[in-house]
């Protein structure tokens, strides 16, 4: 058994600043926590010679010609007799979160660096606290070690590591040096012969921007050195082995499914994925075709954008290539399949096309209202049926209108072919609207026949009307015959869970053997971005739609800093707490691939301002946008205000903060390119696909996010969840820094208690 791990500081410099140590997803970082736990042999492993001992391992880094030798050598002893730490051997991710943040405790120690809100000093004690809160696991290290006999060896500052469990240390706990000194003594008997051993030809090249994977930049694509525009085979060197895992993945018949949280590297994978098998049958000189969705207009054409950077992406994208991929968003596909003119649908991008029915449905609910439609039936309705619509009130009345909108496309649209008989016998979904009598439903239905009247008189269809009425055309004889011909051989899917039933329901019919019941598909989901039915995974259609799924989960964020992740990820556990075992975390084993060198770069935990009105928080935000570009030196496009105002997240709106401030600001709905010297400012409806150094989340307050409904608790259940998706969308968009500012008028989001509760988001009222 070994009792002692030993680092020194040049092999704890060197571990925190390469990417492929930070996650066990890459082969390196497994290989390190292999050593950790005493599985191995002496080898050398990014630079760091690991010398198995007698009774310990030591882990020394090789010297470059700037080492400052003057001062001694500073070392990090593990004691493994007292410290528990291998405890974690079954979760190596967890094992390596542990090390790599105690490794970077033990460098802010000799460089005099402040701690970090996971860090604590008690006496002589630095503790450590690895894990998100409630987790209470720590690591304690002893400062002051008194051990002569290194001192006058030329060891200086050698810090121990005593003590991992749930438990503070207690006042004047004495700790046992021995270890410490043997493994002291070892290191000094070794160090001169052990840096012998390093080839002197070898040399490193600095990959650390691996952790641009999933990173795209605000507005048109043009830094060089993002992960997009290096060459195939560099990119692939860099994946971790779960992104290999896809990319390679053999079996072309079965269904292939990737999970993740934002900024995991999903698209990209897809991306790689899809140009490996055109270039492997070119080479077989088969004919192959592809065709890659994505949600809006925006993502797809960055997709198009990264494919034609590859040495043959643009002559795969020839649709007269015999190896060929099509680029489409899913609406675009069914206009042209069902020979639907774009003029006759609410919107060419459907995200904007549904945010438009949002207006339709809007318009149907206040003329309910004023006709006393509303009045008539209420007495009749059930008790939660009533409280949603007995006070449709300007602030509640977008938050019911969300709810309209998920029952008429999932459950009267999708699920009864727009009858009322099968609309009174269809269950309710349980994140939904809970319609429990016949006189609900009958209700509802009057509102969507309503809905559907203002439709037809606009000669209007919504994306749920182009959708069905493709899966009609695609389920009939002619289709059939074509499928062999016209059909494809690969399906990708980017973001399948903004996806609705409807639309998931067309890639049953898109490839050419009709009769296959494992769907030669692959999709990447993140359920966090998921409202509705599809966060509930308890019945979920992707689950059973496709056939014998292969699944592979993505545990590395590459986009976001650890604060902003650790934001996310508590925002995720909102969710988790609010829907129990029915919602998926995607936090629940992530890891961050940050090193750092990139972590210095990143702000402190995200923060909270909240002002004593909306006219205080406008004037405040150009404060805000001049320290982001003092700190960061980023240009102006790589900061986006995201606005929760709905008056503002326009371009009026943007005109309107612009003169307020005296900065450029564009409004972003759609993929454009945007000038260096001037802001962004978006919608948390637009965000999605975008990615930026600084966010500002503008309007988050109990009145917004969530929006403010009464007291019912089924419509506020629905909203709230609604309020955690949008959050955990455009948190996720910042990769160095993120500010969340409200209004004191309409008090703090009962969203954001969870993470300012467990530290996660500081709050400053101005």
């Amino acid at each position: 058994m070994i009792k002692y791990l030993l680092f020194d500081q040049r092999a704890i410099s060197l571990i925190v600043s390469r990417s492929t140590l930070q996650s066990v997803e890459y082969n390196q970082g497994m290989r390190l926590v292999q050593h950790i736990c005493g599985k191995g042999n002496s080898e050398i492993l990014e630079d760091v010679y690991i010398e198995y001992t007698k009774d310990g391992i030591l882990f020394v880094g090789k010297k470059t010609d700037s080492d400052q030798t003057e001062k001694g050598d500073r070392i990090f002893c593990v004691d493994l007799t007292t410290c528990n730490i291998l405890s974690e051997e079954s979760n190596p991710a967890n094992l390596l979160i542990v090390m790599q943040k105690v490794f970077r405790t033990a460098l802010k120690i000799w460089n005099r660096q402040p701690f970090s809100s996971s860090e604590r000093i008690n006496q002589t004690k630095s503790i450590v606290f690895p894990f998100v809160i409630p987790d209470r696991r720590r690591l304690v290290i002893e400062r002051s070690n008194n051990v002569d006999r290194l001192m006058k060896r030329n060891i200086c500052f050698p810090l121990l590591a005593y003590k991992y469990s749930s438990e503070d240390p207690h006042g004047e706990e004495k700790v046992d040096t021995s270890i410490l000194a043997k493994a002291g003594e070892e290191y000094i008997a070794k160090r001169y012969q052990i840096q012998g051993l390093f080839p002197v030809t070898e040399t490193y090249t600095n990959t650390d921007s691996t952790s641009a994977l999933g990173q795209t930049v605000g507005g048109k694509l043009e830094r060089k050195d993002n992960f997009a525009y290096w060459n195939y085979r560099t990119q692939y060197k860099n994946l971790t082995e779960s992104q290999k895992y896809i990319v390679d993945y053999d079996n072309l018949d079965r269904p292939l499914r990737i999970d993740g949280a934002a900024g995991t590297g999903k698209t990209l994978s897809l991306l790689m994925r899809a140009y490996r098998l055109l270039v492997s049958y070119k080479e077989k000189k088969q004919p192959y075709r592809i065709i890659f969705f994505s949600h809006s207009v925006s993502t797809c054409e960055q997709g198009k954008e990264i494919f034609s950077n590859y040495p043959l992406g643009t002559s795969f994208m020839d649709p007269s290539s015999k190896q060929t991929i099509r680029f489409t968003t899913l609406l675009e596909f069914c206009e042209k399949f069902s020979e639907i003119e774009s003029t006759s649908v609410l919107d060419y991008d459907a995200g904007n096309a549904k945010s438009y029915q949002l207006q339709l449905i809007q318009q149907v609910l206040e003329e309910a209202k004023n006709n006393y439609t509303i009045n008539t039936y209420l007495p009749l309705l059930s008790n939660n049926i009533q409280e949603v619509f007995s006070d449709l009130t300007e602030g509640s009345i977008q938050s019911v209108c969300s709810i309209l909108q998920h029952e008429f496309s999932i459950q009267i649209k999708g699920r009864t072919d727009c009858t009322l008989e099968k609309y009174i016998e269809l269950p309710s979904i349980q994140n939904g609207l809970l319609c429990e009598s016949k006189t609900d439903k009958e209700f509802i239905f009057r509102l969507f026949t309503e809905y559907q009247k203002i439709l037809n008189t606009y000669n209007n269809f919504d994306v749920d009307d182009v959708i069905l009425e493709t899966l009609s055309r695609m389920n009939a004889p002619v289709w059939r015959r074509l499928r062999f011909e016209e059909g494809y051989d690969y399906i990708f899917v980017d973001e399948m869970h903004l996806f609705n039933i409807n639309e998931q329901s067309v890639f049953h019919f898109l490839t050419k053997d009709y009769n296959k019941k494992d769907i030669p598909i692959c999709f990447a989901l993140d359920y966090c971005q998921a409202i509705g039915d599809r966060g509930n995974t308890t019945n979920d259609y992707i689950e059973n739609a496709f056939g014998k799924i292969e699944k592979k989960k993505y545990h590395t964020v590459f986009r976001n800093s650890p604060q902003i992740a650790n934001f996310c990820a508590s925002i995720a556990a909102s969710g988790v707490l609010m829907f129990q075992k029915s919602f998926v975390n995607p936090y629940d084993t992530a890891q961050n691939n940050f090193t750092m060198q990139e972590e210095k770069k990143a702000q402190d935990t995200p923060r909270l301002y909240m002002f004593k009105n909306d006219d205080a928080m406008l004037t405040a935000l150009g404060t805000q946008l001049d320290e982001l570009m003092r700190s960061l030196q980023c240009k102006k496009r790589e900061i986006a205000i995201i606005s929760f105002v709905s008056q503002l997240a326009s371009a009026e709106g943007a005109k309107i903060v612009s003169e307020r401030i005296k900065k450029k600001i564009r409004f972003v709905d759609d993929y454009c390119s945007v000038p260096e010297n001037e802001f962004i400012l978006t919608s948390p409806y637009s965000i999605n696909g975008l990615e930026f150094q600084a966010v500002i989340l503008l309007g988050v307050d109990e009145g917004r996010v969530p929006q403010t409904i009464g007291t019912n608790d089924i419509s506020q259940h629905f909203v709230k969840y609604s309020a955690y998706n949008l959050l955990y969308l455009s948190a996720s968009r910042a990769k160095y820094c993120l500010k969340i500012m409200g209004s004191l008028l309409n008090g703090r989001s009962s969203c954001l208690e969870h993470s300012i509760e467990a530290g996660y988001l500081k709050v400053s009222e101005q």
